[in-house]
């Protein structure tokens, strides 16, 4: 969900760029006014075309020095049964001009919730009330754009808190296309990120993408003993004993299904890579170490390519042949 749910609420951000240059000669007031109802039906529409916000307030504009723009509550649900509550969603321009822009956006509160829960049922309960240590309760990501000729470079750094870890997301990337050249940091946005999350076939026929680096990584505070927990309960309910060996076998299974599953998604590129991987994620869950994490990165020597959306996939050469797959394990 993180990177999606960054992008919608940047998707939903960056309109209230749209015609900069007129805002540029508003009042501050003016600007503040003009911001939120086209962020508001920008958002309006955004949620009749995406059809998994199934609530929402609108967001409100204020601020002296800097702008900001929040809504007090977004409601994410695909069913009846379970959602998840965004509360405080916006974010904080910080700067911007004709080519660049610096913003922070944010996710004050995040609750997960499940509805028609029979209450009696306590491995249940206490199942979900784990479940909710993982999921992160707030996000901060602080992003910075700027354009030059017709690329668009792109840098973000996203934390996200949960009650037992601590994730991190970073990356460096561009983007190419001709229209760039002719468009303000504020037509851009609205070009270009507004339009990618509606209509996201007609974005990978148009753009180009290059890499940077891009990084994840998680920190240990409380993962490995509710890890544990969710052992202990699978074991009664399977009518077995938990203990010390049985929980170093589940951790042990654990890795090999995520091997499995990464070898899936990457191939045999990064054989060796998913193999460490998969022995940091078993050490990592038995509390062995505090951090585990990935990275992307351009090879050295390597120059900046660009290539179009529906070339990039995991088994290209584009990875291959230019990046390095490195994990993380302290």
């Amino acid at each position: 969900m993180s990177k999606k749910l960054i992008g919608i609420i940047l998707g939903a951000g960056a309109i209230i760029a749209i015609g900069l240059g007129i805002f540029l000669s508003f009042k501050s007031k003016e600007i503040k006014s003009h911001m939120q109802q086209t962020l508001n039906e920008k958002f309006e529409t955004f949620v009749k075309e995406s059809g998994f916000i199934s609530e929402w307030e609108p967001f409100s504009c204020g601020g002296l020095i800097s702008i900001r723009c929040y809504s007090p509550k977004i409601v994410i649900a695909s069913d009846d049964e379970s959602a998840f509550v965004l509360k405080n969603t916006g974010f904080d321009i910080d700067s911007m001009d004709n080519t660049s822009l610096q913003l922070s956006l944010n996710i004050k509160e995040l609750q997960f919730k499940v509805e028609n829960l029979d209450e009696t049922d306590t491995n249940t309960m206490e199942s979900l009330t784990l479940l909710s240590h993982f999921i992160p309760n707030k996000i901060n990501c602080n992003v910075s754009l700027k354009q030059n000729e017709n690329k668009l470079f792109e840098n973000f750094q996203c934390a996200f808190t949960a009650n037992n870890a601590d994730y991190q997301m970073q990356g460096n990337d561009a983007y190419q296309h001709e229209s760039f050249t002719t468009q303000n940091i504020a037509q851009i946005l609205e070009s270009f990120y507004f339009d990618f999350f509606l209509s996201e076939d007609n974005f990978t026929n148009q753009y180009k993408y290059a890499l940077e680096k891009v990084l994840f990584k998680v920190k240990e505070n409380g993962f490995s003993k509710d890890m544990y927990k969710f052992y202990e309960l699978q074991s009664k309910a399977q009518g077995t004993t938990a203990n010390e060996e049985g929980f170093r076998q589940y951790a042990q299974n654990t890795s090999i299904l995520m091997k499995i599953a990464t070898s899936f998604i990457l191939g045999k590129t990064y054989d060796n890579e998913i193999i460490s991987l998969g022995d940091a994620l078993e050490s990592f869950i038995l509390g062995d170490s505090k951090e585990i994490g990935f990275s992307f990165q351009r090879k050295q020597g390597k120059e900046e390519e660009f290539v179009l959306f529906e070339e990039l996939d995991y088994y290209s050469p584009y990875f291959r042949d230019n990046f390095t797959f490195e994990i993380i394990s302290h």
